[in-house]
């Protein structure tokens, strides 16, 4: 994305973006490691268990809001 482009875009867009393929990354990582490290993914289900899922996506979002917003901020600090 090109320098100026960068510079006119709204930095919550942006964090959004970062937040959303980092958090999409991170599912996927510790899905695959759940299948390697277990043989199977039968713990995911278990692991939602009794609102356990409610921390899991709150602790997903807090992790990603913060990692787009200084993404974001670097990348705009950069261009």
């Amino acid at each position: 994305m090109p320098s100026k482009r960068l510079k006119n875009e709204p930095t919550w867009r942006l964090a959004l973006r970062f937040g959303i393929v980092f958090i999409v990354v991170v599912i996927l990582i510790q899905t695959i490691w759940e299948f390697v490290s277990s043989g199977n993914l039968k713990a995911i289900p278990q692991s939602f268990e009794n609102g356990q899922w409610i921390e899991y996506i709150i602790s997903k979002l807090v992790i990603g809001t913060v990692y787009g917003f200084t993404m974001a901020y670097f990348t705009k600090k950069q261009a």
